[in-house]
């Protein structure tokens, strides 16, 4: 009988990119579910502002990759027969649930938080949009094309960002404040934006509308990495080479322009977009060297199952995240307690810090719901269920 696995490498999969997507979601899931979010270790914290942790590079990898996958997609299609406006219409669908999904996990949250404001942008709301202008891109003016937009959406932002008055404050610094990207989103969402000041009226969203343009900037880099790995003319070595190349150059002109345009996730930076675009390059060509040229295959089992079914394992342990904060247990006197915190206090709390201490505890809260999402992504991979959008 045959196995996914071998089912993947007669398709043509590249199961480097599954491992590398499949890690990404794993990553998210961790750095997403901490049991006490007061004993975080620092690389599985987001930066505060200016700065890039490890947990900074997770995002811009998945925008990365679904550039990838786009590209070695319609490619596929299109030798099937399939015309653009057929890509086009499966690109409009399949953006446009991951906008609805993306609201419907915001409002979970809503409920879960007991929060004043839905909060409109989000995660897969970046991925949709992010998605749809890549392909509009990529269908309709091709590798120079993507090249072109690319640097002109990365200039242009810096050109935002770092010269146009912010109205109410002035000449641009950076700060939460004192850009464009921010003053937008709290113009535009108000007390929907992620964080918000109702005393001085100014809030930010990391997913915000004016920082999506680089986004989709680093949405396009992905592409172009898919058009190296896609062309078979092209030996194993020129390709990995290529892409290890690349990742370096854009690695070293992130941070150079870094110096001047600091990294921050926050704002989706120029710098930030070359420097995670570099390290995601780097990623995938160490991967498809050992993974797809030298054919290490097995370690990377346990991620392969979350790269494919990455939207089902993150929606799914989104949900899951936001019901155990939702439910609540009675406690003596009436009180009740949240699910999450009962669980976190009777598993790992109890005992884990008289061991090692309160950041292990949260950690390991965190690393189980990546082995608990990996074994139920296990079981749909063992039944070849693949849940596509």
């Amino acid at each position: 009988m045959e196995t996914p696995a071998e089912a993947g490498r007669q398709s043509g999969r590249l199961e480097s990119l599954d491992i590398f997507r499949g890690a990404t979601i794993a990553g998210m899931l961790l750095v997403n579910n901490a049991g006490d979010w007061d004993h975080v270790f620092g690389p599985l914290r987001h930066a505060e502002w200016h700065g890039c942790t490890a947990t900074d590079l997770i995002f811009p990898f998945f925008l990365f990759i679904t550039g990838t996958s786009m590209a070695l997609s319609f490619a596929k299609r299109r030798a099937r027969g399939a015309g653009t406006r057929e890509l086009l219409a499966h690109t409009v669908r399949r953006s446009l649930l991951l906008v609805l999904l993306g609201l419907a996990l915001n409002a979970l949250a809503y409920l879960a938080f007991r929060s004043d404001y839905l909060r409109y942008p989000g995660v897969l709301q970046r991925i949709g949009v992010c998605y749809l202008l890549a392909s509009l891109v990529f269908l309709f003016h091709g590798t120079r094309g993507i090249l072109v937009w690319t640097g002109v959406l990365l200039a242009g932002y810096w050109a935002m960002i770092t010269l146009i008055p912010v109205p109410g404050f002035g000449r641009p610094d950076l700060s939460q404040q004192g850009n464009l990207a921010s003053w937008l989103d709290s113009t535009v969402f108000g007390p929907h934006c992620y964080i918000w000041d109702a005393r001085t009226g100014a809030g930010h969203d990391p997913e915000g509308l004016l920082s999506t343009l680089p986004a989709v900037g680093t949405t396009l880099l992905g592409c172009l990495a898919g058009v190296v790995l896609r062309d078979a003319r092209a030996a194993a070595a020129s390709r990995v080479s290529g892409l290890m190349l690349a990742g370096a150059a854009l690695t070293t002109a992130g941070l150079l322009w870094s110096l001047s345009f600091p990294l921050n996730k926050n704002l989706w930076t120029s710098s930030y977009v070359l420097f995670t675009a570099g390290c995601a390059l780097l990623a995938l060509g160490a991967l498809h060297l050992f993974v797809d040229v030298l054919q290490q295959r097995g370690w990377g089992l346990p991620f392969r199952v979350y790269g494919l079914n990455p939207i089902t394992a993150y929606v799914g342990a989104s949900a899951m995240a936001y019901c155990t904060i939702l439910i609540r247990l009675p406690l003596a006197a009436g009180e009740t307690i949240p699910l999450k915190k009962w669980v976190y206090q009777t598993l790992y709390a109890s005992w884990i810090p008289g061991v090692a201490s309160d950041y292990w505890s949260s950690a390991a809260y965190g690393f189980t719901y990546v082995v608990v999402w990996c074994a139920l992504m296990w079981l749909l991979y063992r039944r070849r269920i693949f849940i596509r959008i």
